[in-house]
């Protein structure tokens, strides 16, 4: 949803705007239409590297160097997820933890891998990643105490915290490491 809304409001102001996900939406489909030539849409994976890489390969073959990049990928366990999806910490599945910090966290890492490299190289670039205010402060599982009332099993998984809490980490060593070549990353 963040990212076709990104995307358009760069497209009305005039911009080349590339959408990346694992598969095309309504939404991305409608702005291929709506913007032809300004817009382009790839299948591509975040957790992957070559997937990246080939998607970079495919933005410079057909416009140039990115000279932005919004890191918006991101999941976390959705309210009406299984009760052991949103069970207590101590429960709270590995295989989830992993594909949360997969997305969130390593993702952000691929993409300013693959993508900040090249706008190094070009010495002109800027980096975007979306955290989190759950990347700053922990959430107060207090706020969910109305839906164990009625007998629900709901905590605010560990995982998205510590993901977007990493992602802000990352942003400020790419600021400091990007800064001579022009990158900014914020």
């Amino acid at each position: 949803q963040l990212g076709n809304a990104y995307a358009r409001a760069f497209l009305e102001r005039g911009a080349i705007v590339v959408g990346m996900d694992l598969r095309d939406t309504d939404s991305s489909i409608q702005l291929a239409e709506s913007y032809s030539e300004q817009y382009m849409f790839l299948e591509a994976d975040v957790t992957n590297k070559s997937s990246l890489q080939k998607s970079l390969n495919s933005i410079t073959d057909r416009f140039s160097t990115p000279t932005v990049l919004i890191n918006n990928a991101a999941i976390d366990s959705p309210p009406n997820s299984s009760a052991e999806d949103n069970g207590p910490f101590e429960n709270y599945p590995e295989s989830n933890w992993d594909k949360v910090i997969d997305v969130n966290l390593k993702g952000t890492y691929l993409c300013c891998q693959v993508f900040g490299a090249a706008m190094a190289e070009a010495k002109q670039g800027s980096i975007i990643n979306v955290s989190s205010i759950y990347g700053v402060v922990s959430p107060d599982q207090n706020l969910y105490e109305y839906r164990r009332q009625r007998g629900e099993t709901f905590y605010k998984p560990a995982a998205y915290s510590a993901s977007k809490s990493g992602i802000i980490n990352l942003t400020r060593y790419l600021a400091v490491y990007w800064a001579k070549q022009n990158v900014r990353v914020n």
